[in-house]
């Protein structure tokens, strides 16, 4: 076996593109989704004139590679490319809407455990949870986890004004800890909202979302005390790349030192906030391309923490902006990474978010 599997932290799957989704809900439910993800409120639909057929293609065609909707398909992908374990979220589900009932998350949960099923130990899900009835996201995940063999559960970085740190979601994290599986917070944040009033729906978008929603959730996660209250959680970060991780944990730490003394301004930490990176439990996904990803990775942002223990590596595959072919070979070739940082960053960080332990 190989002691370093290459382990893609975000992959994707599109459960709208498969044959036979609809089954998996009841037939209420089952309307609303087709509704969702192909009709008039659908992130598709509006691209292609309200046809829900040419939705449907769209999806398809917009991707890259059959992977998304056949996990056969995406196993000879991940055999091409050298990948060795998947990490799957959903596309439409789970990141374009705020909240689901606990039918549709268990709908969502099984089409993707038998998607799983074609390879449970190289392809993992992450649970897609009722965020909004704590008790059935508790019993959610522990279904998920027990019955279904996932990997953890996933949020994203904010759901109806409610951020990561909420208490609201105390009893789910407590659950995560005992279960020992990760929290994955993955973009986008509801600064979303904000960002498509000012710039409409261009490529800018993505050039701010996906960075300012991942500092937002560091924040949320770090000064919320979310840390604090579950001190064995372990926190990954999804698809809002590293470059700018040195500057953010050295911005973070000097207005921590500058403001904290002040009255009515300390935010109540159990120690500074570079301290947390330290304990090994905060991991944050790279694209493969990344330009700075060697100095990030080769940066002490902590006087005991190198970039390189907790960055991971991911494809994002089979979306349209991934690299694909060539997810990995593309990472390879960073210049300015050692052969100890790129396992690190492709397997052995990802293990310890994963399965706990050291990283690196």
């Amino acid at each position: 076996m190989n002691p370093d599997p290459v382990i893609d932290v975000d992959g994707h799957v599109l459960m709208e593109a498969a044959d036979g989704w609809l089954d998996y809900f009841d037939a209420a439910e089952a309307r609303e989704m087709e509704e969702l993800l192909l009709g008039n409120r659908g992130h598709w639909y509006a691209r292609d004139g309200g046809d829900k057929a040419a939705a449907y293609r769209a999806i398809r065609e917009r991707n890259k590679g059959e992977g998304g909707w056949d996990p056969r398909a995406r196993l000879t992908d991940m055999d091409a490319e050298g990948i060795d374990v998947a990490v799957l979220f959903g596309t439409e589900m789970g990141l374009n809407r705020d909240a689901y009932s606990p039918g549709i998350c268990r709908g969502y949960n099984n089409w993707l455990a038998d998607y799983c099923a074609a390879d449970p130990e190289r392809l993992r899900g992450v649970a897609l949870l009722p965020l909004e009835d704590v008790d059935a996201a508790c019993r959610e995940l522990e279904r998920a986890v027990g019955e279904l063999g996932f990997a953890g559960f996933f949020m994203k970085s904010s759901v109806n004004r409610r951020t990561a740190d909420a208490a609201h979601y105390d009893p789910i994290y407590a659950t995560a800890e005992r279960l020992d599986v990760p929290l994955l917070l993955h973009i986008p944040h509801e600064l979303r909202t904000f960002v498509h009033e000012q710039l409409g729906y261009s490529f800018l978008r993505s050039h701010v979302i996906h960075p300012f929603s991942e500092m937002l959730s560091v924040l949320d996660v770090i000064f919320g005390g979310l840390l604090d209250r579950f001190e064995l959680l372990r926190i990954g970060f999804m698809e809002g790349q590293v470059g700018w991780l040195p500057w953010f944990v050295w911005r973070m730490q000097e207005q921590y030192e500058e403001y904290a003394p002040r009255p009515g301004m300390d935010p109540g930490l159990n120690k500074p906030p570079m301290e947390y990176l330290d304990e090994g439990r905060l991991f944050f996904s790279c694209d493969p391309e990344e330009k700075y990803l060697g100095f990030a990775a080769g940066t002490r942002l902590t006087p005991q923490t190198l970039g390189e223990d907790c960055i991971l590596w991911a494809s994002d595959y089979p979306h349209s902006d991934a690299i694909f072919p060539g997810a990995l070979e593309t990472f390879m070739r960073q210049p300015d990474l050692s052969a100890d940082q790129k396992r690190k960053i492709t397997s052995r960080n990802a293990r310890a978010l994963l399965y706990g332990g050291a990283p690196g």
